[in-house]
């Protein structure tokens, strides 16, 4: 071995680095990208270690039938939370979830309508068409009839607005609009200007006053009754799962029962004192301190019986702790659903694309980390790599970790979430060598430099933005996992291969699977990961929610 002098070793690694901000800077240009200021360890050696082989094997297994399709609280997706938990351990990853283990236990509640009326006057009323009720904010009320209601303007009561002045409405039915008072150019007579109050922000504060003067039951008035339900779409989805604390208290305590109705159902209710009702709330939003409540004779039957479910999952994590004593305290986490929809007798649906693949892609990367922080060039940030149940379910293990995070959400430097990247859709039937990004830039720009980067320098894969239009019919954006980060506003990108014939169907089996792709793919979020975890800086949050 020959050796040389210090100051020539030196000036070697100079020239080296020299010449890899040379090569950097060209492709920034070429991408229209910022210059990059700060260099990287090398990664391609642990980049390397994420195979098609590798990939092939794990799908094989989680897609295979002794997992019975994995779906969320069965024994099958404890068996693949139990197999995943497995490659972790022998990564030799640190156990840091609940009780020591590999696992954030979630636990779900589903409460849906077993019964459910409204009825005005003998007219009966259809639910999600002329009214919706929120089952998790309402109690049982099989048996309800009240002969009074009272309206009660806006249903506020701060300062020398009191919209139930002197009116008892101690068991009857009380009758209020959404929102709250404003002027005739909209600025609220609350606030003084444009900006609204919890009065309008959180609707069960005024449920909750309700129920304080003893009312038995409230009728929100809401003038788009389909709004509404887009705005309460999770509340109101077919799955009715939400996550919650075990022994948490109901959410309907304290609250008064409560229909949002549209405005059809209110002039039924006000019958031959509608134009009042309308004059006197007219008046209300341009005086609302005069406002008095204004009684209404009537016939409103009710029948609220709920059916409740509770269900268990897991989140399994692997945790590679960051190298750097103060960067270690910040946090990229990887993710991707390992359930799936289970099975229907003899009939599995083993859900390979969908999403074996993503759960190998996060495996993986799992291990190309571990394999680096071994090497002693382990990332200087921690990675958090997240299996996660109940996305089949409405994004539910996702979103019981930003609610009960084991991390900080406030030092989480970003999402990279991974669901769907084994197969090829019709659009690139040609040309197997893509992928489609989603989010990259909806909340940080250099996110969005970063991946491309990370393409341009190691996986030259095409990259689609089709699905990451704002306006996109699909909605993608907010239809997997990365979605629940996005709320919290943290910096998350989607990786997909689009969707196919064999889409939540039992057709969609391992042997279908494009290893070669996936890996590829995943190659590109190990990449991305890589300078996210490495970089001196993390990434800023420079675009609006």
């Amino acid at each position: 071995m020959k050796f040389y002098p210090a100051f020539v070793l030196l000036l070697l690694t100079q020239l080296s680095l020299q010449a890899q901000r040379t090569y950097d800077d060209s492709i920034t240009a070429r991408l229209s990208l910022r210059p990059r200021y700060y260099q990287l360890p090398d990664a391609r050696p642990f980049g390397a270690t994420i195979t098609p082989e590798d990939i092939r094997y794990l799908v094989d297994t989680l897609a295979s039938d002794a997992m019975r399709g994995r779906e969320t609280g069965t024994e099958g997706q404890r068996k693949a939370a139990d197999f995943i938990a497995a490659q972790f351990k022998a990564m030799g990853l640190p156990p840091v979830a609940d009780r020591n283990t590999y696992f954030q236990y979630i636990f779900l509640k589903r409460e849906s309508w077993a019964d459910l009326d409204l009825s005005v006057h003998g007219t009966s009323f259809t639910s999600r068409k002329d009214y919706i009720v929120l089952p998790a904010y309402n109690a049982d009320l099989p048996n309800f009839k009240a002969k009074e209601a009272v309206f009660v303007g806006y249903g506020i009561e701060e300062g020398k607005i009191n919209h139930y002045a002197d009116a008892n409405v101690r068991g009857k039915v009380v009758v209020f609009y959404d929102g709250e008072p404003t002027d005739a150019e909209g600025r609220s007579l609350l606030t003084g200007n444009e900006s609204r109050t919890a009065w309008t922000i959180d609707w069960t504060r005024k449920a909750r006053l309700a129920a304080q003067k003893g009312a038995a039951l409230a009728l929100i008035i809401v003038p788009d009754i389909g709004e509404a339900m887009r705005i309460n779409r999770r509340q109101l989805s077919l799955w009715g799962w939400t996550p919650t604390a075990p022994n948490a208290e109901p959410l309907h305590k304290g609250l008064v029962n409560t229909f949002f109705i549209s405005q059809e159902v209110a002039n039924a209710l006000f019958g031959k004192n509608t134009d009042k009702a309308a004059d006197v709330f007219g008046k209300a939003k341009t005086n609302a301190a005069a406002f008095k409540p204004v009684k209404i004779k009537t016939n409103v039957e009710a029948r609220m019986v709920k059916e409740v479910r509770t269900l268990e999952g897991s989140n399994v994590i692997g945790f590679i702790e960051g190298s750097d004593p103060v960067l270690k305290n910040e946090y990229v986490v990887i993710t991707a659903h390992y359930d799936h929809l289970g099975a229907s007798g003899e009939v599995i649906y083993n859900g390979a694309d969908d999403n074996a693949s993503g759960t190998s892609s996060v495996i993986e990367i799992a291990q190309a980390f571990a394999k680096a922080k071994a090497a002693g060039v382990g990332p200087k940030r921690s990675v958090v790599c997240m299996l996660v149940s109940g996305e089949e379910k409405g994004l539910l293990g996702s979103r019981f970790y930003v609610e009960f995070p084991l991390f900080p959400l406030k030092h989480t430097v970003a999402n990279i979430n991974i669901d769907m990247v084994g197969r090829i859709d019709n659009r690139h039937a040609n040309n197997p060598n893509y992928v489609y990004v989603i989010g990259s830039n909806r909340l940080s720009t250099e996110l969005h430099e970063i991946n491309e980067f990370a393409n341009a320098v190691h996986t030259q894969l095409e990259l689609d933005y089709k699905y990451n239009d704002p306006k996109d019919p699909n909605r993608f954006y907010e239809r997997s996992d990365h979605y629940n980060f996005a709320e919290r506003g943290i910096p998350a990108i989607f990786y997909f291969n689009g969707t196919h014939a064999d889409y939540h169907k039992p057709s969609d089996t391992a042997e279908k699977i494009n290893a070669e792709a996936a890996a590829k793919r995943a190659q590109l979020a190990f990449y991305t990961a890589w300078d996210l975890a490495n970089r001196p800086s993390r990434i800023v949050v420079d675009v609006s929610k």
